[in-house]
């Protein structure tokens, strides 16, 4: 499991550095895909609540650093993310197209709703409006066909880095 968990902090810090610079460039009508969101989503699917959970704290820690949020907020964000997405490990069919769309579609909901929610309980000062905006539209289209894609190619990259006998990272 250990193996697991470092694996998936090693592939999600390239993609923080990876967005948090080259693709903040790549702007659609304002807003920006999020890859690592998805990315985040997939390995969670992948490698179940537990590691997942540790994963998320440990990204989200990392984007509090990174970004002007307040200490905690990515944090418990990607930490619960990771519980309730890891639930769906080994439960669910993924064909290649609509369900991992769905989970792109869910998973930007819920840094939506759960980033709303956290501003209100713990009064952090967003207007609504920074959270539900015309540009939201946007971004789920952008994460909704970004998944698939995501999805595709981690099982590309499993299929050929896999060693049969003991398993991709675990």
């Amino acid at each position: 499991m250990i193996r697991t968990i470092l694996w998936a902090l090693g592939i999600l810090a390239v993609l923080l550095v990876f967005q948090t610079t080259l693709l903040s460039y790549v702007v659609f009508f304002g807003v920006k895909a999020d890859v690592m969101l998805i990315v985040f989503v997939v390995l969670a699917i992948q490698n179940g609540s537990f590691a997942s959970q540790i994963v998320g704290f440990v990204l989200g820690f990392a984007l509090d650093a990174v970004t002007v949020s307040p200490l905690g907020y990515h944090t418990f964000l990607f930490s619960l993310a990771g519980y309730l997405f890891g639930l769906g490990s080994g439960k669910v069919y993924f064909d290649p197209l609509v369900m991992p769309a769905l989970l792109g579609l869910l998973a930007t909901l819920y840094i939506t709703v759960g980033g709303l929610l956290v501003n209100t309980v713990f009064r952090l000062g967003q207007p609504l409006s920074a959270y539900v905006h015309m540009g939201l539209v946007v971004q789920l289209v952008l994460n909704v066909l970004l998944a698939p894609l995501v999805f595709w190619l981690y099982g590309w990259l499993k299929e050929k880095f896999q060693d049969p006998r003991r398993g991709f990272g675990g």
